[in-house]
């Protein structure tokens, strides 16, 4: 029988992120247990929009809270409120610890592997797009800003949609006919609240290659620690 190997998941929403977890704990291991930690556990849905709502100029980010709420907040803002759960998780065991989101963080103090998934995939992106342009599926139209930023720093030219995986699940295959017929290299969905549902109905709608954040992350998992 393998080691158990415990993998800290730390979510910007609050946990536990049922909504990811249900995708892609049958795909893990079973000597890989994920144990959960959120930003904004200690804060209420109305605390949390408020105390950390993004400012203007501000990079935005968006996650779950436990009853499914869509909160929207300030990167900045999370970010001590991140490094106190990879911090936490180490403590108490984990040999890994996984971001649960796609956007852009600055280093985080950690001593055990830390995954933090978008410079993981923007590389992917990079070898796999061939100087192409991507669709990409973004939660809030505020986001686009930040996106074209970080994506042409990569390098990485971009057709965006924008659908919330937290209040419009049922209209990814709707938008995604606006990538229909275009000569897009795949489709990328920018944050980790999509689920595998929603990838099938993009590809469906548009018949392109489609990246699923959570379930890339997961087979990463896998392939170290299985």
């Amino acid at each position: 029988m393998k080691k158990r190997i415990r993998v800290g998941a730390v979510t910007i929403g609050q946990a536990p992120r049922v909504d990811i977890t249900g995708d892609i704990r049958p795909m893990l291991a079973p000597h890989i247990e994920l144990i959960e930690y959120g930003a904004l556990d200690p804060f209420s849905f109305e605390e949390a929009s408020t105390r950390f709502a993004p400012g203007e100029g501000e990079s935005v980010l968006v996650s779950r809270m436990r009853d499914g709420r869509q909160v929207t907040m300030s990167e900045g803002a999370v970010i001590p409120l991140v490094q106190d759960c990879i911090l936490r998780a180490e403590k108490e065991g984990a040999e890994a610890t996984v971001l649960l989101c796609t956007g852009k963080f600055p280093e985080f103090t950690h001593s055990k592997l830390l995954i933090t998934p978008q410079p993981i995939l923007h590389a992917l992106v990079q070898k796999l797009a061939l100087d192409k342009p991507i669709g990409l599926f973004v939660p809030d139209a505020s986001q686009i800003a930040q996106v074209e930023e970080w994506f042409s720093a990569s390098g990485i030219a971009f057709e965006p949609v924008v659908a919330s995986p937290y209040k419009e699940a049922e209209l990814m295959g709707q938008r995604a006919l606006a990538f229909r017929g275009k000569d897009l290299a795949f489709v990328l969905l920018d944050c980790m609240g999509y689920g595998c549902g929603m990838k099938e109905d993009i590809y469906a709608s548009c018949q392109l290659p489609v990246i699923l954040p959570r379930t890339y992350i997961a087979r990463l998992l896998n392939e170290l620690f299985a």
